[in-house]
């Protein structure tokens, strides 16, 4: 390999890193008061689990979409405040949904694999939506007022 291919290699894992590890942060402070009711929820292993399984999975989807390294449509911005109260619902339903339904099939199958890849999977397929959910609620929006 070429020292300027490796570098370039390099550039762009770099990138996808910071992009992951601000979409951690905001997906982790947008879905507190989702992770809050998880608390509650049982059976309290398998949703921790499945829970942690769909944090780290949605930050590495959220990361990965908006840096454009799968395209699934126009991502707003982290700071965007206009969308910032459907990005806050509907990453609490991604992940408070996925956290469940991965505790659910983790204790119906018996294997804690499962409460680790059915998160992770509703999650990254889920949140490849949103840009299409902030788009039809902002057209909504405009049509309301």
């Amino acid at each position: 390999m070429e020292l300027g291919t490796f570098t370039k290699a390099i550039k762009r894992v770099d990138r996808w890193l910071d992009q992951v590890f601000f979409a951690g942060w905001e997906v982790s402070v947008l879905v507190i008061p989702t992770l809050w009711l998880l608390l509650a929820a049982t059976p309290p292993e398998a949703v921790s689990l499945s829970g942690l399984a769909a944090l780290v999975a949605s930050a590495a989807a959220v990361g990965t979409y908006r840096g454009e390294y799968v395209s699934t449509g126009t991502w707003p911005r982290p700071g965007h405040l206009p969308s910032l109260p459907v990005r806050s619902a509907y990453y609490s339903l991604v992940v408070g949904g996925a956290s469940l339904l991965g505790a659910m099939a983790q204790v119906h199958v018996g294997s804690m694999w499962v409460g680790i890849v059915v998160p992770a999977v509703v999650g990254a397929a889920a949140l490849a939506l949103l840009p299409v959910v902030v788009d039809t609620v902002e057209r909504a929006a405009r049509v309301t007022l």
